[in-house]
């Protein structure tokens, strides 16, 4: 995207105001209502995301959830980390702490509010050694635009941190699982009983949901959550006798989150085999009995009548016809008359074969009736049944609603059935057609779950296909593949309540992927190959090059690495001045020349307007064009279409060279195209009908058969939008790549290049700060090259990291140079800033110095009156209040060799307070030095660099001033012994110097 040094005043003003945010806080991703705003709560990505004091160290011995946290140790370390905030919106903040021993009674963890307006509130947690969490809500008011958890270890233990949160407090917790109910059974009903669900902001009600295990369709009824009440009770009624029912009890709370299902089948008996076991005849027969057995009317549990046992008496029912390997529901009412009942027995009698079986039945003891229920297995030579009930209880027995029901078998699995006819239909390197017939199941289907690895690798990716009503075959696309490779794939299918069948498995080896021009040369068909012969195991080195200069930064590269990189990049470019057609054929010379020598080739197109005139610059690139005339340029016949097209064939007159030579192009046109930096961008629709245009031009009219189509949007964020809309489609693409600038390497960048690529190869188009190598190996491996912008390669990188890339294994080159590495030759001084570079621009200047938000006050101006040399010096003008300190910085790629202090002119306001130079290395460590600011006469300021120290609140590196790779440079002012307000500081020739030495 960065066509130039002193690229346009919007680009670099842009570009400041997001490097303020991804140094402060962590960049603003678009997230989900409720979801956590920081990216790294649980440390499972180490402390990234994290500012860390003192020596806490991210452990795997300790967590409460994933495999980290982050352990402090005592008296000695802490950690921050910070989000953006919305004025008005309310924050859930919070976190999980466990110490670990004993003898801490209140540890306090501070949550700061910031930004022109400044508050503190805490958290406080009691010692616990179990984790214990704390949060608290949080409403910004005006002027505060970050929040911070931040905690400093000051008690005498240990603890550990984990799972942080700070998020939009929108209900997204999942109610607690209802407890497994208790059954009871009749033919036509079942009544449930559970026990609550538990919510952080309150179960709303229990869904309950239940059918035929036979039927496709639910019913479902919604029982309130009541205040104080523990346990639910819930009856389906109207249900068909000797059936098996599927049912599934969820909690939901107010905003409709729902928790796990439990899931069961339930049976209903059959009729009741007891004759008479209501007993509504009046009398005991037809069962048999022995002592005093009677009905009474007095106190039944249902109907008119119930039986009494007196004591030393027994009821036998009459034979009931049984069948062997049968379930039967066992049930009746019962109560005793004597407060401490002594011995009874009620059994369920199995006769068959010569033999009997007693099973015993247990009974409540209770004064009050009371139901007992239970299922007996027959014997296989099962002949009939008996029930019989003894009562020596010392006083009456009564019994009411004896029953014996055969039951329905359960299926001995919830689980959907195994998907059958699972078949693989076309095959190509990155994808296979898939085919399998619907499952069914006690449950029903939801969903099926597609599972895929290469034969030879250990882990599974899955993926998940919905269920479609009614529908009896299924067919799937299954994406993501790697050409040439052998897969093991699986599919299962998972039922309401997430039961998952036994899977179908098959084997497919995916093919050779073709460039998507059908007739794409033999060295576009090879450049392809190459790419794909290289995902997930290297990655091509880069470099871009204006056409006006077509090999210095390839050069560059090569030079200060020993290594001719890998892919050299240039531009048709905007009018810059001189002859254009002049540029652009010593560009095209240069791609030939590079070709030949086996670099890959990619070019880039910042097409002007259509309309405007040929001699038209970065305004007419990063010019407006209305809806209307858009439309007319993707519209074949308009005179927009023409002059469009007459513009990008004088590009292929070029490109048409390049295929007369053999030399096959990466060609990336209309780059970052989700923003509004360029006239192409932000009109999802109308940008896809012009890349189709430009491809059926370029590939049918002037048959350049030499291009390998690469697509590339911007990195996602506040100001470059969801990509995804803006892809035309996998028959116009083959190399899939995204623009990362500000060392922002997301996994969510990484994550949506993938899933858009469909295992095509994916690169990093642009880059300013190289990517890191460890990082792409570990975490984002599919990239195959970067490719880093012009002068960005030493404004942004310094020497020994840019070496430290090229020498790294996975980095693949175009050989040696012969040359080796460059060594800087030694001098005396290293400029950090003369001011003398931004044209006299204070917008150019604030892309480069930045404000820390989190202080007060701060803006840097350029002044032609109070310097050392040259015509412009900075003004710093400031404020100090609350939180104490005014700050600005400047990020860079550099190394001061052989340095031995900072060196600085300054014009102080006389004030007594304090400034602090401040820089920090690559890997994250520290260092600062401060001087008070006195007088208001200029002073050369020299600070050597054992003046330095790292402050309190720092951690990592090793404790060494590193010179060799220094990412950031500060000035901060502090109150020291002045007082609070304002001031203005003149500073110039900021360097990193060597030290005179004495008589010398």
């Amino acid at each position: 995207m960065v066509p130039r040094t002193g690229k346009q005043w919007f680009q670099g003003w842009l570009a400041a105001v997001l490097l303020i945010a991804s140094l402060v806080v962590p960049p603003a991703v678009s997230r989900a209502a409720g979801e956590n705003l920081l990216s790294n709560p649980g440390f499972e990505a180490g402390d990234t995301g994290w500012e860390k004091w003192g020596s806490p160290v991210v452990t795997a011995t300790e967590k409460h959830g994933g495999a980290k946290s982050l352990q402090v140790k005592r008296n000695t370390g802490g950690a921050s980390a910070s989000v953006a905030v919305q004025e008005g919106k309310t924050y859930r903040v919070g976190l999980w702490v466990k110490f670990a021993g004993t003898g801490v009674t209140n540890a306090v963890i501070d949550m700061d509010a910031f930004g022109p307006t400044q508050t503190k509130e805490q958290l406080h947690f009691s010692g616990s050694t179990a984790w214990e969490y704390r949060q608290l809500l949080y409403t910004p008011g005006p002027g505060v635009q970050y929040v911070r958890l931040s905690f400093w270890n000051s008690t005498s233990k240990d603890y550990y941190i984990d799972d942080a949160v700070i998020r939009e407090n929108v209900d997204i917790e999942r109610p607690s699982t209802p407890g497994k109910w208790q059954t009871v059974h009749e033919p036509d009903s079942l009544k449930l009983v559970w026990a609550e669900s538990t919510d952080d902001m309150g179960v709303e009600a229990y869904q309950l949901s239940y059918k035929r295990a036979d039927a496709p369709d639910w019913s479902t009824v919604a029982i309130p959550q009541q205040a104080n009440v523990t346990e639910y009770t819930y009856t389906l009624n109207n249900l068909d006798p000797f059936s098996v029912y599927a049912i599934m009890l969820r909690a939901k709370d107010t905003a409709g989150n729902s928790s796990d299902a439990v899931m069961e089948l339930e049976a209903t008996p059959g009729a009741n085999l007891i004759l008479n076991g209501d007993f509504e005849t009046g009398v005991v027969a037809p069962s048999l009995s022995t002592g005093t057995v009677q009905t009474t009317t007095y106190d039944p549990y249902s109907g008119q009548y119930a039986v009494q046992l007196q004591n030393h008496s027994a009821l036998t029912t009459a034979e009931i016809p049984a069948q062997g390997d049968t379930s039967y529901l066992v049930s009746y009412w019962s109560r005793f008359n004597t407060s401490t009942p002594g011995t009874f027995t009620v059994t369920l009698d199995v006769y068959g074969g010569g033999s009997t079986a007693s099973n015993p039945l247990y009974t409540n003891r209770t004064a009050a009736w009371s139901r007992s229920e239970q299922q007996i297995q027959t014997v296989t030579d099962a002949v009939y049944l008996k029930l019989h009930a003894g009562n020596s209880s010392g006083g009456d027995m009564f019994m009411d609603q004896l029953f014996i029901g055969e039951m329905p078998e359960l299926p001995a699995d919830l689980s959907p059935g195994v998907p059958t006819g699972f078949a693989v239909g076309a095959v190509d390197g990155v994808s296979a057609q898939l085919a399998w017939v619907a499952s069914t199941g006690p449950f029903g289907v939801k969903a099926y779950k597609l599972l895929y690895k290469k034969t030879s690798a250990a882990e599974w990716s899955s993926l998940t296909v919905p269920h479609v009503p009614g529908q009896s075959q299924y067919a799937y696309k299954l994406e993501g593949l790697s050409p040439q490779s052998l897969y093991d794939i699986a599919v299962q299918a998972v039922s309401e309540g997430t039961a998952v069948s036994a899977a179908s498995s098959l084997q497919v080896t995916t093919g050779t992927m073709s460039p998507v021009n059908p007739n794409a040369s033999a060295e576009a068909a090879a450049l392809l190959d190459r790419l794909y012969a290289t995902v997930g195991s290297a990655v091509y080195t880069g470099q871009h090059n204006y056409y006006e200069h077509p090999a210095q930064w390839y050069e560059t590269a090569a030079e200060l690495t020993g290594y001719y990189p890998a892919l050299w990049g240039s531009d048709f470019a905007y009018y810059t001045g001189g002859d254009m057609s002049t540029m652009r054929q010593a560009m095209i010379d240069e791609a030939i020349a590079k070709g030949q020598a086996g670099t890959m080739v990619t070019l880039t197109y910042h097409q002007i307007r259509p309309m405007d005139p040929n001699t038209s610059g970065w305004e007419s690139v990063t010019g407006d064009v209305t809806e209307a005339q858009m439309t007319d340029i993707v519209t074949p016949g308009t005179a927009l279409y023409n002059q469009w097209a007459a513009q990008v064939d004088e590009v292929a007159g070029y490109l048409e060279q390049l295929k007369d030579e053999g030399i096959p192009v990466l060609w990336r046109p209309y780059h970052e195209m989700n923003a509004e930096f360029f006239w192409w961008g932000a009109r999802p629709e109308l940008f896809k009908q012009m890349w189709r245009n430009m491809y059926d031009r370029f590939t049918y009219l002037h048959g350049l058969d030499n291009l390998i189509w690469v697509w590339n949007p911007n990195a996602e964020s506040s100001w470059a939008y969801d990509s995804a809309p803006y892809y035309p489609g996998h028959e116009y693409v083959d190399v899939l790549a995204m623009d990362i600038y500000n060392n922002d390497y997301r996994d969510t960048y990484y994550n949506k290049l993938v899933q858009l690529s469909g295992g095509r190869p994916i690169a990093i188009g642009e880059n300013g700060e190289l990517p890191d190598m460890q990082m792409l190996r570990e975490k984002q491996p599919r990239y195959v090259y970067f490719m880093t912008w012009a002068e960005y390669l030493t404004d942004k990188n310094s020497i020994s990291s840019i070496q430290a890339l090229y020498s790294d294994p996975r980095a693949l080159s175009n050989g040696e140079t012969g040359n080796g590495p460059f060594i800087p030759p030694p001098v005396d001084s290293y400029s950090i800033d003369d001011f003398e570079a931004y044209g006299g621009s204070d917008g150019s200047l604030r892309s480069k110095w930045q404000r820390n938000v989190s202080g007060n006050a701060a803006t840097v101006t350029l002044d032609t009156y109070h310097l050392n040399s040259g015509t412009y010096g900075l003004k710093l003008d400031y404020t100090v209040g609350n939180p104490g300190y005014a700050g600005v910085y400047r990020s860079m790629g550099k190394e001061w060799p052989g340095m031995e202090a900072i060196s600085f002119w300054l014009q102080p306001d006389g004030s007594n307070r304090q400034l602090a130079v401040q820089f920090h290395e690559t890997n994250g460590e520290v260092w600062e030095a401060s001087i008070k600011i006195e007088g208001t006469t200029p002073v050369l300021v020299t600070i050597p660099f054992t003046g330095f120290a790292r402050p309190g609140w720092s951690t990592g590196g090793n404790g060494v001033i590193d010179l060799g790779s220094i990412k950031e440079f500060a000035f901060y002012v502090a109150q020291g012994s002045g007082s609070l307000g304002s001031g203005t500081l003149y500073i110039d020739d900021v360097k990193a110097i060597k030290l005179t030495v004495s008589g010398e």
